[in-house]
Parts: structure tokens; C-alpha cells; sequence
């Protein structure tokens, strides 16, 4: 991910194209997520997505598994994959690897993921992938990657933000390159050596007061003002009602496919047998 350095980014409002510098303003983010990640709405229902996915895929400390969590920001997540096997992270950003030293982890690489992985082929029996597809040039090379460096039959779970109409200064904010549908990354995913284990949208309950707040934030941004929606400051009964929408709605997602959503899972297995995860 493009992080801890200087970089142009591109922030649509009307005809302009705003230029910001992004060193200080990740340092911000990175701080905020670190004191969030465990209360906010937001990242509540993203930890219990992925503890859902894997208890539902029998993945259990007992089993000794290796998993990766890519792009592992400030360690929340890689905390939770603890529970299920031994929680390997690989993140670019030292503003971050600061934060993940802070909780006690130590089984960091930090690294591109825009190169090549640096683990051998077949190495993990999981890998999360939460929100780094947008950031990449190439988001295509890091899924070939990732089925590289997959066990043959293991999972690789992957959520990408959705729709371009929800694009706003949080996008700017997070460095993202684009958000996505599902048929645009199910072209992607044909090319794969997997199985499409599932493909949802997910956080639709919430789906239009999101665009409504987006919206009147694109309309209102400036250059010198922009950040992600975790600047946003709620009342706690507000959050712990999000809390509950989100959740409920994810234990739905266990019996049924979303039609649309804020974000989109998809959660792939490779084909038994293949060792490089090409077709």
C-alpha cells in the first residue's frame, strides 16, 4: 500500500482535482484505527465476519494452522486470527508496524504487496486480504500471489470495498484506487486455480444512509479537510445500534447472498493438487 511516504491522490468534487499530501494524514488514520478497532461499529462487524468465516470453516487453534493476515494495519485483526492457528501479518507501512509492536505481536514482514510475497508456495492455510485489493496498481498480481502461497485446499478471504457510487473523501483518505462489483472481481477470479466458496455484498442494511453521508461529505470536502469516516464521531448508543444492525446481518449472510452492499467477501478455495495456484 502506497503509506508512509508522499504521493498524489485524486479527490473528485464537481471539476476539481485536488493534490493532498498523505505522509501526516496516515500517521492520523493509523492512530485512530489503533484506538477504534476495538469498539467501533465498523470494526466489531469486521472482526465478526471473519471469526464467523472461520469457525464455519473449522479452523481452531488445535489444528496448529499457519495463517496471513495481508495488509494487517494496526493488529486487531491479527489478534483475532491468534485464536484460530499461528497469525502471521505482512504490512508496508511503519506507521503501522509501530502500533502492531505496541499489542505484542512479533510475526510481522513488512512488505509490498504490490511485489511478489515474500513466503514460500503452499505456506498457509488461510489468508485474510481486508481492504488491500483497492490500494494495489496490479490488485490482480496479489490474488495470483496469494493462491501461491495457499495450501492446496485452503482459503483465501477477501473483502474489497463496493460500488463506485459510494466513492467520497473516505476513499481519499484510505488511498484507495477503486471500489468494485461482483461481476468485475468474479472476471478476476476466473483466472485462478480456486473455487468460489462465496461472493456476497454485505453491510446493506446501512447501505443508503452510508451514500446519503458520503454524498454530503463530497459535497462539503475540501482539500485541507479530508479523512476517512472513522473521523466521524457518534454517540455510543448509536454505535452499539450500528454494532447490532451489523452483526445481525452478518449472521444472515451465513444463509443468504446480498444483492448489493457497502462491501463485498468473497472467500476462495484452491484446487487440491496445484501447488502455484495458476490455472
Amino acid at each position: 500500500m502506497k503509506t508512509g511516504h508522499e504521493l498524489n491522490a485524486r479527490y473528485w468534487r464537481h471539476d476539481e482535482v485536488f493534490t493532498i499530501t498523505c505522509k501526516a494524514m496516515d500517521i492520523i488514520e493509523y492512530r485512530i484505527m489503533h484506538d477504534m478497532e476495538q469498539s467501533y461499529w465498523w470494526f466489531v462487524g469486521k472482526h465478526f465476519l471473519v471469526k464467523t468465516i472461520l469457525e464455519t470453516l473449522s479452523f481452531n487453534s488445535a489444528r496448529h494452522d499457519k495463517i496471513l493476515d495481508i495488509g494487517c494495519g494496526t493488529g486487531s485483526t491479527l489478534q483475532l486470527l491468534e485464536k484460530f492457528g499461528s497469525a502471521y501479518g505482512m504490512e508496508l507501512s511503519w506507521e503501522a508496524i509501530r502500533f502492531l509492536r505496541k499489542r505484542g505481536l512479533s510475526l510481522i514482514t513488512q512488505s509490498d504487496a504490490n511485489r511478489c510475497l515474500p513466503f514460500k508456495n503452499s505456506t498457509f492455510s488461510a489468508i485474510t486480504c481486508l481492504d488491500v485489493l483497492e490500494h494495489l496498481e496490479n490488485d490482480f498480481n496479489l490474488l495470483k500471489e496469494m493462491m501461491r502461497v495457499c495450501k492446496p485446499g485452503g482459503h483465501v478471504i477477501v473483502t474489497v470495498p463496493a460500488f463506485e457510487i459510494l466513492w467520497s473523501p473516505h476513499d481519499v483518505a484510505l488511498h484507495h484506487n477503486r471500489r468494485y462489483t461482483r461481476k468485475q472481481m468474479a472476471k478476476k477470479v476466473r483466472k485462478l486455480n480456486c473455487n468460489v466458496i462465496r461472493s456476497s455484498y454485505y453491510n446493506t442494511a446501512l447501505f443508503l444512509p452510508i451514500l446519503a453521508v458520503r454524498k454530503l461529505k463530497t459535497l462539503s470536502a475540501n482539500k485541507q479537510s479530508i479523512h476517512s469516516d472513522f473521523f466521524m464521531h457518534i454517540p455510543r448508543w448509536l454505535n452499539n445500534l450500528l454494532t447490532l444492525l451489523f452483526v445481525s446481518e452478518i449472521r444472515l449472510l451465513r444463509f443468504a447472498n446480498f444483492p448489493f452492499g457497502v462491501s463485498l467477501l468473497l472467500i476462495l478455495q484452491k484446487d487440491s493438487g496445484n501447488s502455484n495456484g495458476n490455472k
